[in-house]
């Protein structure tokens, strides 16, 4: 057994390798080294007698060893470490040890060879690297400050060769957004650190200065005695693209003016864009799973909406302004167009519609017809719509072999009452005459005013029989009907039906004539010609 100078420190009975070393000048100094030590570096006790520690090992100063000496001299604490050994620059094995300052003031430094558990720790790494590789568009790469490994699928994802990548900082390659958060992560990770976060989305710029977007998944694990990080790198650049242009596109539908509405083949309702919300009056809850006939109104006809079905289901796109009720019951105008979605098969699987709310012009058009087409005074069809309204029976009546019938009212003494009780009274008659006659008569009919006193009502498919039976009744209503309690009219009226050969003048003059025949046999009559 052999002992050191001035310690009764024993080294040989230790079963890894030894060291005793003292701080002389600078330089930490072999004093002695069991013989376990010698074996494994080949060496003789005159060799390391003496000499520095790291010019025994001259490779092992690449891993500032030199620095953990002096930690453990300075403190007296024991200090662990683990450490490569090289052979003519080569890594040649692994040691792992301790050092500590002892009583005398030398070190002991004892360590053992960790070659084995280094080479299961590489095939661990060689294992994990297949398994991220089975996909052929994972980039892999292994760094620290550098690149020390990248495969061909990170090469062209980065545009960067691995020669390249060797003398590039992977941090360099970070957009600036990215840049403090991942620097601070890899500076944990090169001490060891662990996450749990599974993956990361980065932007990266390629060598060709292009900005790409990638999914990491980064492991920490052990390379060459060094804490390193182990990455999986997928380029998701056309993903997040897409998932912007969605997300621009979801933004647009719910800021523009159009209602946007899409169901499934069923007519189930699936999406409404926010316009749909405030014109209709539904919550977007409400509306899901509903089918559209929650919006019907009541004005169309069920042709109507077997022709738009049938349209849609052929794969054509429809077009129509349709007519909705809102939730509170109100009518809105659409100008609709609705157009079939496929899918890959070429099926059928859902159905947009986009409506513009043209209420407003509806009411504003409707308004403007009216003043074109309703007296003012009376509130039915002027001279210009009822004379439209002629022209259009007789040619109804032409093409399809129709009947119909005029009859042409006038009311009795109408200048007497104006003169005696004033024009405000008299259109007073006038308004309360014309409601008689409207609750009398068929919608189907026309009536309006033709000029002054005088009226016109179309009986659309009467016969002159049944045309006088009518007048009969109407001018019986305007009699009895006393106006404000207080005055009391008649009206004559002429009636006349079409014949083949009548044109509008000659059916017109037939049923003045009969209006004349009626007043001039003393009013209050109804006369047929």
């Amino acid at each position: 057994m052999k002992n050191l100078k001035n310690s009764d420190v024993s080294i040989e009975d230790i079963p890894s390798d030894v060291f005793i070393c003292r701080f002389i000048e600078g330089d930490f100094v072999v004093v002695d080294g069991n013989e376990t030590a010698l074996h494994s570096l080949k060496l003789h006790k005159k060799e390391i007698y003496g000499k520095n520690i790291l010019d025994i090992l001259p490779d092992i100063k690449e891993t500032d060893f030199f620095s953990t000496l002096q930690e453990a001299y300075n403190s007296s604490q024991m200090i662990e470490f683990n450490i490569p050994c090289y052979f003519n620059g080569n890594l040649c094995r692994w040691h792992k040890g301790s050092v500590k300052k002892l009583f005398n003031g030398d070190l002991i430094l004892y360590y053992k060879n960790i070659e084995l558990e280094k080479e299961l720790e590489m095939e661990e790494l060689r294992y994990q690297l297949e398994l991220f590789s089975e996909a052929p568009y994972v980039g892999i790469c292994i760094f620290g400050e550098k690149f020390l490994y990248a495969n061909q699928v990170l090469e062209a994802i980065l545009g960067y060769s691995f020669e390249e990548l060797k003398e590039i900082a992977p941090i360099d390659l970070l957009h600036l957004e990215n840049k403090e958060e991942y620097t601070c992560n890899l500076e944990k990770r090169l001490k060891g650190e662990r996450f749990t976060t599974a993956y990361y989305d980065a932007k990266l710029l390629r060598k060709d200065n292009k900005e790409i977007f990638v999914r990491l998944c980064i492991k920490t694990v052990q390379y060459r005695g060094k804490y390193v990080a182990l990455a999986s790198v997928i380029d998701v650049t056309k993903m997040i693209e897409q998932e912007q242009k969605t997300k621009r596109l979801a933004q647009a539908l719910e800021q523009t003016d159009d209602l946007l509405l899409m169901t499934d083949v069923e007519g189930r309702i699936i999406y409404v864009n926010n316009r749909v919300v405030q014109k209709l009056g539904y919550a977007k809850e409400e509306l899901m799973g509903q089918k559209v006939n929650i919006f019907k109104s009541g004005k169309h006809s069920r042709r109507f909406y077997k022709r738009l079905w049938n349209t849609i289901l052929s794969g054509e796109k429809y077009s129509n302004m349709i007519i909705n009720r809102t939730k509170k019951g109100k009518l809105i105008y659409l100008e609709t167009t609705i157009t079939p979605v496929f899918d890959k098969e070429n099926k059928i699987e859902s159905f947009v519609s986009t409506s513009k709310d043209v209420s407003y012009q509806m009411k504003t058009k409707k308004r403007l017809k009216n003043l074109a087409t309703i007296d003012t005074l009376t509130k039915v069809l002027n001279r210009y719509a009822i004379d439209k309204e002629i022209d259009y029976s007789i040619s109804l009546a032409q093409r399809h072999e129709l009947s119909f019938s005029i009859l042409m009212l006038d009311i009795d003494h109408f200048k007497t009452i104006n003169d005696q009780f004033g024009h405000y009274i008299g259109d007073v008659v006038l308004k309360a005459m014309t409601k008689v006659v409207q609750k009398n008569i068929r919608k189907v009919d026309k009536f309006g005013r033709w000029g002054g006193e005088e009226f016109i009502i179309i009986l659309h498919g009467t016969s002159q029989k049944k045309a006088l039976k009518k007048a009969q009744e109407v001018r019986e209503f305007i009699q009895n009907n006393i106006i404000d309690d207080i005055y009391k009219i008649t009206a004559s009226i002429g009636v006349t039906s079409f014949k083949e050969e009548d044109t509008k003048a000659s059916l017109l003059a037939r049923v003045d004539e009969a209006l004349y025949k009626a007043k001039e046999q003393g009013r209050n009559k109804v006369v047929v010609y």
